[in-house]
């Protein structure tokens, strides 16, 4: 009985590391993904009690991540999980990975952002010449970014940071058309406490690294692409400030119940006065 207990278990380590090594590692296209500082900590912040973010103190969007991918799906992942991420590889490149590339989200774990990005996704892309080492993979993505100036292409268009309007899929959407020449981007939003906010910009590159359209990357797609298409407009926040929102059966119950403080205040009020005028009459009453 023992003996075939462990060659079953033989077996499954067998079975398991055959998985492993015929797991599909090819991708179609790499998916530049940037997203806006403030959407992420605002989220970050909601998510948990103790979750803190770092300070911003320059607001621009910044890269996620740089995402080999397949059409229609989320893969491939974690290429190579004996490649580990080494920090002190990027020293070279530190100052551009803190323009570029920061991470907003304070965590236990240093580097969480970008260990998570290259233990996922950076294994992957060394498939690429130009993407073929950590430091190459990092770089290329500062790099993409400096091409990609969502910030500036949005700010063109009059779309601007605000705590105090919203926008609509439209006007982001002709914006950032006009920044990648025509090519199709997929812009996705989040919603958080109630409210839509504009979260991430993805822009899609060819192995050779030529934008090309992100028509066939898994999501929400029509003549636009993207989660914001859920939602008639979104909030673009110019500050990790939020305020929660809260719904018109929540705004009427609020209403009434300070309606009914007030009703009571005022009764108590005009209780004391009364009580006070009775004393008086009784005081006169007794000289």
């Amino acid at each position: 009985m023992i003996l075939m207990l462990f060659l079953a278990f033989c077996l499954s380590l067998v079975s398991a590391s055959e998985v492993e090594s015929t797991k599909d590692h090819h991708f179609d296209v790499l998916i530049l993904t940037q997203h806006w500082p403030y959407t992420t900590c605002i989220d970050w912040e909601e998510s948990g009690s103790t979750h803190k973010c770092r300070e911003i103190t320059h607001a621009n969007w910044t890269v996620h991540g740089l995402w080999p991918t397949q059409w229609g799906k989320i893969a491939p992942g974690f290429c190579n999980n004996s490649w580990k991420f080494d920090h002190d590889l990027l020293k070279p490149i530190m100052t551009d990975m803190s323009l570029y590339w920061p991470d907003v989200e304070m965590r236990d774990q240093p580097d969480s952002l970008w260990t998570h990005e290259w233990t996922k996704h950076g294994t992957c892309a060394a498939q690429l010449p130009e993407t073929n080492s950590e430091v190459a993979y990092f770089s290329k993505g500062c790099e993409l970014a400096q091409e990609n100036r969502i910030t500036d292409w949005l700010e063109m268009a009059g779309v601007v940071p605000t705590n105090n309007a919203s926008y609509t899929l439209e006007n982001v959407w002709d914006a950032v058309m006009n920044g990648t020449g025509g090519i199709r981007p997929h812009i996705d939003c989040v919603k958080i406490d109630g409210q839509a906010f504009i979260s991430e910009i993805k822009v899609c590159y060819s192995k050779n690294f030529i934008r090309v359209n992100c028509d066939g990357i898994k999501g929400v797609g029509g003549d636009m692409m993207g989660k914001c298409l859920r939602y008639d407009s979104f909030h673009y926040p110019s500050s990790a400030d939020h305020e929660p929102h809260m719904s018109s059966s929540g705004m009427i119950g609020g209403i009434v119940c300070t309606v009914l403080a007030l009703s009571a205040v005022c009764l108590a009020v005009g209780y004391m006065l009364y009580r006070r005028s009775r004393r008086r009459g009784r005081g006169y009453e007794s000289l």
